[in-house]
């Protein structure tokens, strides 16, 4: 893939959040992107979803599901199992989300903090306080 282990300019979606179960340290939280953009300067690449783990940076940010957000993200490869085929296959994501940006609010879903303040005990220490920005 051309864009592989480049930071980018990405603009999404926020679909919905959920939980990825991990080893040892029970759920972490993810939040799903939908029709997503990404921006290298001289094309537009769109991206029909991606699940991206949520990170203090993130959970700060606090966005509402039906915002579209920009981002800057790293690209990488992994290798994923097929339950279909049996086989491993590879994949892409992004990860190392930063500089995120509201674009357009409209979104009248759950924010991510009350999304996660739910959820009650967790696996997964985030931060003891989300910090909503506000525009003064």
């Amino acid at each position: 893939m051309l864009f592989l282990g480049g930071k980018y300019l990405f603009s999404a979606r926020v679909a919905k959040f959920g939980l990825k179960p991990t080893a040892y340290r029970g759920a972490e939280p993810t939040v799903c992107l939908r029709d997503i953009l990404l921006h290298t300067g001289t094309v537009i690449v769109p991206i029909d979803h991606v699940w991206v783990t949520v990170g203090k940076t993130f959970a700060r940010f606090n966005p509402r599901k039906g915002d579209r957000i920009a981002f800057r993200a790293w690209v990488r490869e992994y290798e994923k199992y097929d339950y279909e085929t049996g086989l491993e296959k590879l994949d892409y994501c992004i990860e190392r989300l930063s500089a995120l940006d509201l674009v357009a609010g409209g979104g009248n879903g759950q924010d991510f903090a009350t999304f996660w303040s739910m959820l009650g005990q967790s696996g997964k220490f985030i931060t003891n306080r989300i910090v909503v920005s506000c525009m003064a």
